[in-house]
C-alpha cells in the first residue's frame, strides 16, 4: 500500500533505518570529487583566461568592451539557474511531504552542478541528483519522483521557448541552416549519430532482455533479472501515484514551477547575448536564445569532461556568421568563463559550505545524545 503524498515520514525519520547506511557511503564520493573539482577548477579558468589573453592578442579586454556593465549583470544572472532548480525541488518536496528545505535542495543542486561539470559531455546530471536526494535521506522511489518532476518541467520550458522562438523568427532558424552546406552536413551526421546510438541501445537492451529471459545466461541470472524488474515494475507504480496526486492537487505548484523553470531557461539562454551585446554585437534575443540552446546540444555529445571544446567550437560555428571575428573569440572566451565556471565556483563552495555544516549539526546531535544517556553518578 503506497503511502499518501502529503505525509512526512520519509526525511528524519524512517529514512534514517533505510537511507541511512547509503547516506554514509555517499558521504565520502561527493567529498572526493569535490576535493578533485575544487583542484582543477583554477587551472581551468586560468587555461580559459589565457584563452582569452590570447585571442585579445595583447589588447586590454576593457578596450574591447562596450558596455562592461553587462558583464556584471551576467555574473548574477548566472546563478539564477542554481536558485531555481533549488526553489523548485523544495516546492516538489514540500508537496511530497518532504522535509528538505531550502538549503537541502540547494546542497543537492550545487553539488549535483560540481561533479556533472567532470562527467562526459556533462550528461550525468540526473543520476548524481538522484543520488544527492538519497544521501540527503529521500527514499529512493521519492527521488525518482522529484528527478522526474523536474526532468518535465524543463522539457517542456525549453521546446516551449524554442517554439515561440522558432514562430517570431518566422522559421528563419532553419533558412539559415540550410544556406551552410558544411553546417548542414555538421548538423545531419550528429543527428544520424545520435538515432544510431539510440538504436543499437534499443537493441541491444532487447536482446539481452531476450537472452537472460530464454535463460541462456543461467537460473540465477534470471531470477536476479526478475526480482529487478519486480522492483521496477513496483518504482513505476509509486511515481505513477505521485502523479496521479500531483494532478489532483499539486497543479498550482506545477504552475508556478513551470513559471519558475522558463524564467530560468530564458536567463540560461540570455547569458551568451548579454556578453556579446558587452562587446558591441546588436543582442537579437531570439535568434541568439535558439543559437545557445544549439550550442549546449551540441556540447552534449562531445565525450569531454563538462564537454569542453564542445562548447566552444559549438559557440564558434554558429555565431560566427553574426559576429566580428574581431569579437568572437574573446566574446567566447568570456561566454565560457561566466556561463560554466563561474557558476561552477559558486556551486562548488555552496557545497563544502553546506556540506560542513550539515557534519557540524550532526556532531551536535551526536554530542547531545551521548550527554542524555550518560548514567548520573551515585550518590
Amino acid at each position: 500500500m503506497t503511502k499518501p503524498a502529503n505525509s512526512r515520514p520519509v526525511v528524519g525519520e524512517s529514512a534514517s533505518k533505510t537511507s541511512a547506511p547509503l547516506s554514509s557511503q555517499l558521504g565520502n564520493f561527493p567529498r572526493r570529487t569535490l576535493a578533485f573539482a575544487l583542484s582543477i577548477l583554477p587551472l581551468v579558468a586560468l587555461a580559459n583566461v589565457a584563452v582569452l589573453l590570447y585571442a585579445l592578442e595583447g589588447i586590454n579586454l576593457y578596450g574591447k568592451l562596450v558596455a562592461p556593465s553587462l558583464l556584471g549583470l551576467v555574473a548574477i544572472l548566472v546563478f539564477v539557474p542554481t536558485i531555481g532548480d533549488s526553489l523548485r525541488l523544495l516546492l516538489w518536496s514540500r508537496f511530497l511531504g518532504l522535509n528538505l528545505g531550502f538549503l537541502g535542495s540547494l546542497k543537492v543542486v550545487s553539488g549535483m552542478i560540481v561533479i556533472n561539470s567532470i562527467t562526459p559531455s556533462a550528461t550525468g546530471g540526473l543520476p548524481i541528483k538522484l543520488l544527492f536526494l538519497i544521501g540527503e535521506g529521500v527514499e529512493s522511489r521519492r527521488a525518482l519522483t522529484l528527478v522526474s518532476f523536474q526532468v518535465a518541467e524543463d522539457t517542456l520550458a525549453t521546446f516551449a521557448i524554442a517554439a515561440v522562438c522558432l514562430g517570431i523568427t518566422g522559421f528563419a532558424m532553419f533558412e539559415f541552416i540550410s544556406s551552410d552546406p558544411q553546417l548542414l552536413a555538421r548538423l545531419d551526421m550528429t543527428v544520424r549519430s545520435l538515432s544510431m546510438i539510440a538504436l543499437w541501445v534499443l537493441v541491444g537492451i532487447a536482446l539481452l532482455a531476450l537472452v537472460i529471459g530464454g535463460g541462456l545466461l543461467g537460473g540465477r541470472v534470471r531470477q536476479w533479472f526478475g526480482r529487478v524488474s519486480r522492483k521496477a515494475g513496483s518504482f513505476l507504480r509509486h511515481i505513477a501515484s505521485d502523479w496521479a496526486a500531483a494532478f489532483k492537487r499539486g497543479k498550482g505548484i506545477a504552475v508556478i514551477n513551470l513559471g519558475i523553470a522558463l524564467l530560468q531557461w530564458l536567463v540560461r539562454f540570455s547569458i551568451a547575448g548579454l556578453v556579446l551585446a558587452a562587446f558591441g554585437v546588436d543582442w537579437q534575443p531570439t535568434l541568439f536564445w535558439l543559437l545557445q540552446w544549439l550550442v549546449q546540444s551540441i556540447s552534449s555529445i562531445v565525450p569531454t569532461p563538462g564537454g569542453a571544446g564542445g562548447a566552444e567550437a559549438g559557440f564558434l560555428l554558429l555565431f560566427q556568421p553574426f559576429v566580428d571575428k574581431g569579437v568572437l573569440f574573446p566574446a567566447m572566451s568570456t561566454w565560457r568563463l561566466m556561463f560554466f565556471y563561474l557558476p561552477l565556483v559558486g556551486a562548488a563552495l555552496t557545497f563544502f559550505l553546506l556540506h560542513r555544516r550539515g557534519r557540524a549539526i550532526r556532531r551536535r546531535a551526536e554530542a547531545a545524545g551521548e550527554s542524555e544517556t550518560v548514567p548520573a553518578p551515585a550518590e
